[in-house]
């Protein structure tokens, strides 16, 4: 988008960006292919050097008025116009003059009284000369430099002189051209020496106004592609904002155009001869062919896909269609610039630019807001389905035979849509070039519509006396008959033919005047000219365009936010939030034959599971491909263990499988070695408080160890690779609870919990533990000992520096660096129960700007008739937002003044809390019996019929009789469940599966997912962040399409 900015802000010279094209004219300048004698009028020009950039010096001006007074003679004017005279436009001149000197008056006495010369030209600008031509710089001045729209400095003089032919004028100046090496030139350089000028060439200028009929045909085509993008439009039904992709396709294109004209400027590629209306119907063609083209490939796919994989896909599908229908464009447009006149010529160049700068933005801008835009598509369409089920059963319509020009609008036709952007860009591209044609072409065949039978191209260059000039000029004359704007032509035109669109002038090559004891050594040439040009760009641009790069990045800010408007919102708004997590179960069939007793699980979501049958298998996962594979410790060693297992854990890569033995010993089995690498004896009878693998950053490589910490105290470490061991006594004090936090890779802290309600923090320091702090919790104790278990966790959503410990009927909230109380919370005040801990929307308190919770909630054992608890506390009805963790300020609020609600689960077993979006588990869901299935049965007519139906299902099994089902229990009290298949699941192997009572054991693999024992296999129940849209209204059944597989959501509130 940078290159946006020099067509709208860069003024090195005002002539350049929007004022140099016409609005609404055409513009030709061609040779005259007529006879010379029929010109309308004459043009000869006095090119006056100084020094290198300063024509402005008083000496040279005074020196310049010599040379004008020798060949005009010496004409003062009373004043300078101050604007075009309305009475000079219908006056016939026979010859008059333009020259810088004007804004004196031709006077040397007020030149030399003018203390700015500057200001002078800077505010006469727009004032007028002889020939009823305005004065600007860019006319009679010559190598300008500007500062934004004010002249600078300039490196020539340039004086014009105007005649009509009948009139001999032209003759006289030309003889006393001749003469000025004997006058007011003695000193000077001539170019030619003598001053005889003889070089000419006869060129016509041709300045039309848009007719009606040209007018109404860019209005007709301007107005089907207002009705092709308004049609396209309200046919998109999947995206969250059709006025944010309107803002974007417009930005898009409008930097396409503005980047387009700032190349062209660069190449010197003239598009001043088509009005400005014609450019902008290009870019629209194409840009919105490509824009249509990638939204119609996304909106394809199915819905149900990620939006990064559905963008992905469409890139995919119309990727190679777009590449080829732009190097289709970019050819044709070639071609065609051979053959069209030259001005549609620069308009094709202009287009081949655009294209270009269409794709770029296409890939890179226009994709990324799409992306955006379309992450609401799943929940608009579930709304969509939602409304319509609400609705009822409607009548099926009869039947609607579309016609064709239906089909075509609904864009359901066979035609390429690689070909519709050509065809038409093709198209207007010939309509343009017909208009230079139709006038002047004596034939009106097809060779001559397609311009095959164009003449040459115009061509300044012939006005150049010396090719390069010998004294280093910043600017040739061909370069500066290029830089004059219709304007000034249009003006001239008052003069060579008043009331005409047309005229044809002689045009003669300037006479170049060097004056005496000039340097001219100054010019810049080549890389010089480019980095004074970056140079003067950094000095004079530099704050403007840094304005609008920060203007570029809050518009794109403003649109994301608009496009992301209610997308991401607190959360805390049960109207606008109902896109819900969904649920997903799969099976992990394992090598066991009977029962699963115990299941243990790492941190990367490996577990371990052991059967009855005395096997021990360990189900690897695979982040990258989301798979598992299992692997099985052999019998051989198997054979060895003594039953039965009291621990077990695997390591973070999966190759390592430790076992705490009934002997009193732990083996470490390695896969890839398909061996026992190590055996360490268990440091006491006491059980163990932590059992699991740990990774110490070492000087060289990594050391990984096994830990065992009993309640007694005791702590042993081997070292898998070298064997050696680490004997600790911790503590004297028997331990209830122990946790690791690795803070850092290079920091590994391990806190323990003892009997005495004392936490005890250790670093590891030079391969041993060290104490770093010590601190009494304030918690309930019986005789000064805790009774019960205490469990510590850094939950990840408040940090490694805050430490959750439970304890009795307490919780507590420790700082994990000084193991200071931040906060506790009496469980036994309000009766709420003592299991897990939940804790949902991490936030930052309104009031003094501490951690706080939207939501948290709290878990019950189960009862005598299986029935589970849940206790959600949420901020009450005074205003506050959250619950503050330290309520340090009077506004804000604590746990003591959160509002409670009480939800039930009938569960008796197979759940598992995770840590924040809420109770994942597997259930028992009874069906009706068999006899009450068949008294339902319609057919009342036939008994025997009845009869078979009963005995049909009397014959299956209790098990088919008996569902199961996954379920969710959100902390708000939504109940989402699956049905889990028993059969077809497993495939043939269905057979061999276990009748199951009950569910369990079961383990958290992460913050999503949980795994639970099913007889012989695993269930894995995950909850998916993309999810079922819930209707928290009604609790209807819905439908959800998955892109693999596809199962029946029931969600309903928990009783």
């Amino acid at each position: 988008m940078a290159f946006s900015y020099p067509t709208v802000f860069l003024s090195e010279n005002p002539t350049a960006g929007f004022a140099a094209y016409p609005h609404h004219f055409w513009t030709t300048a061609k040779p005259f292919e007529g006879e010379p004698s029929n010109a309308d009028v004459e043009m000869r020009q006095v090119w006056v050097h100084g020094s290198y950039m300063q024509a402005l010096d008083k000496t040279v001006l005074k020196n310049a008025l010599k040379i004008q007074q020798t060949l005009v003679g010496d004409e003062k004017r009373m004043a300078v116009f101050p604007a075009l005279d309305p009475k000079l436009r219908t006056t016939e001149l026979s010859w008059g003059y333009h020259s810088p000197l004007l804004y004196w008056n031709n006077s040397a006495q007020m030149i030399d009284e003018d203390n700015d010369i500057l200001r002078t030209i800077n505010e006469q600008s727009r004032s007028s000369s002889s020939l009823n031509v305005a004065l600007r710089p860019a006319s009679v001045l010559a190598g300008k430099q500007f500062d934004r729209w004010k002249l600078q400095a300039a490196d020539a003089l340039v004086i014009t002189l105007m005649n009509r032919v009948e009139n001999g004028a032209g003759a006289i100046w030309h003889d006393r051209m001749k003469t000025l090496t004997a006058g007011p030139c003695q000193n000077c350089t001539l170019f030619p020496h003598d001053g005889h000028v003889t070089r000419s060439r006869v060129y016509e200028f041709s300045f039309t106004p848009l007719s009606v009929s040209e007018n109404l045909a860019l209005a007709f085509a301007y107005s089907c592609m207002a009705l092709y993008v308004l049609v396209s439009l309200h046919r998109m039904k999947a995206f969250h904002s059709r006025f944010g992709l309107v803002v974007t396709a417009i930005t898009q294109i409008t930097c396409s155009i503005l980047s387009s004209i700032t190349i062209c400027g660069v190449l010197k590629i003239n598009l001043s001869m088509v009005p400005q209306s014609a450019y902008p119907f290009v870019v629209l063609v194409i840009g919105l062919e490509n824009m249509f083209r990638l939204i119609n490939a996304i909106v394809q796919h199915p819905a149900t896909m990620d939006t990064e994989l559905r963008v992905a896909n469409a890139l995919g599908d119309v990727g190679p269609v777009s590449v080829a229908a732009a190097a289709q464009n970019l050819i044709i447009l070639s071609l065609l610039s051979r053959f069209v006149s030259p001005g549609v010529a620069a308009f094709c160049a202009f287009a081949c630019i655009a294209t270009i700068f269409d794709a770029f933005f296409l890939l890179t801008f226009f994709v990324a807001v799409l992306n955006v835009d379309i992450k609401r598509l799943e929940l608009q369409d579930a709304i969509s389905r939602s409304n319509q089920a609400k609705t009822g059963t409607k009548r099926k319509a009869s039947p609607v035979h579309h016609t064709w020009f239906d089909a075509l609008l609904q864009g359901r036709l066979p035609f390429s849509t690689r070909m519709a952007g050509t065809v038409v860009t093709t198209t207007f591209i010939l309509s343009l070039n017909y208009h230079f044609f139709k006038r002047h072409e004596k034939g009106g065949g097809l060779r001559h519509l397609l311009g095959l039978a164009r003449g040459d191209s115009p061509s300044f260059d012939d006005f150049d006396t010396f090719t390069p000039p010998p004294m280093n000029a910043t600017l040739t004359p061909a370069e500066w008959m290029s830089m004059q704007d219709f304007e000034t032509a249009r003006e001239v035109m008052s003069l060579a033919n008043p009331g005409a669109d047309s005229f044809v002038i002689r045009v003669f090559a300037p006479l170049i005047v060097v004056l005496a004891n000039a340097d001219r050594t100054g010019a810049p040439l080549g890389k010089d000219a480019w980095s004074q040009a970056l140079q003067s760009f950094a000095i004079h641009h530099f704050y403007p365009a840094a304005v609008a790069v920060v203007f570029i990045v809050a518009f794109v800010a403003v649109l994301m936010n608009f496009l992301l408007y209610r997308e991401a919102g607190d959360g805390d708004e049960a109207d606008t939030d109902r896109y819900e997590d969904g649920i997903t179960m799969q099976t992990t069939k394992l090598p066991h034959m009977l029962d699963i007793i115990k299941l243990s699980t790492n941190e990367v979501g490996h577990f371990v599971s052991i059967a009855l049958d005395r096997t021990i298998a360990v189900s690897i996962l695979d982040r990258f491909q989301k798979t598992r594979h299992t692997m099985v410790i052999p019998p051989e060693i198997l054979m060895k263990v003594a039953w039965p297992v009291h621990n077990a854990v695997v390591d973070d890569t999966g190759d390592f499988v430790a076992c705490h033995c009934a002997d009193g010993r732990v083996f470490i089995y390695k896969f890839t070695a398909q061996s026992c690498v190590q055996i360490m004896h268990y440091p006491d009878d006491h059980p163990a408080v932590m059992f699991r693998f740990i990774r110490f950053p070492g000087s060289e490589t990594t050391q990984n160890y096994l830990a065992v910490l009993t309640s007694g105290g005791r702590l042993v470490m081997k070292n898998i690779d070298s064997g050696a061991d680490i004997s600790l006594c911790l503590s004297q004090v028997p331990l209830l609870g122990a946790t690791l936090i690795e803070a850092s890779d290079q920091s590994r802290q391990l806190i323990i919990a003892t009997e005495d309600a004392s936490v005890v923090s250790f670093d590891w320091i030079a391969s041993s533990w060290i104490e770093r702090n010590k601190e009494i919790i304030p918690i309930s104790t019986t005789h000064g000992r805790i009774t019960g278990a205490v469990k510590m966790e850094a939950n990840k959503d408040l940090g490694s520096d805050v430490l959750v410990v439970r304890a009795s009927n307490n919780i507590v909230f420790l700082d994990g660096q000084t193991l200071a109380v931040i906060s506790t919370f009496d469980l036994e005040k309000h009766g709420d129960p003592s299991g897990s801990l939940l804790i949902d929307h991490v936030t930052e308190c309104d009031s003094c700007g501490s951690v706080a919770f939207r939501c948290i909630a709290l878990t019950s054992d189960p009862t005598e008739s299986g029935e589970r608890k849940l206790v959600t506390l949420t901020p009450g009805s005074d205003g506050n937002s959250s619950i503050c963790l330290r309520n340090t300020k009077p506004t804000c609020q604590s746990f003591e003044d959160a509002k409670r609600t009480e939800h039930s689960l009938p569960a008796r077993s197979g759940w598992q809390p995770l840590k924040t979006q809420g109770i994942l588990g597997l259930r028992r869901r009874k069906l009706p019996s068999a006899d009450d299935h068949a008294t339902r049965l319609k057919d009342t007519n036939s008994t025997q019929a009845r009869l078979r139906r009963r005995t049909r299902i009397s014959a299956h099994s209790t098990a088919s009789l008996e569902l199961w089902e996954a379920y969710k229990l959100s902390l708000t009290g939504e109940l989402e469940t699956i049905d889990v298949s028993m059969t077809g699941e497993c495939g043939a192997d269905d057979q061999a599966a276990l009748y199951v009572n009950t569910a369990g054991p079961t383990v958290s693999l992460d913050s999503q997912s949980i795994a639970v024992a099913f007889g012989n296999t695993v269930k894995i129940i995950k909850a998916a962040r993309r999810g079922a849209f819930v209707n928290r209204d009604d609790g209807t059944t819905l439908s959800r399409q998955s892109s693999t597989n596809r199962k029946r959501l029931n969600l309903r509130k928990a009783q």
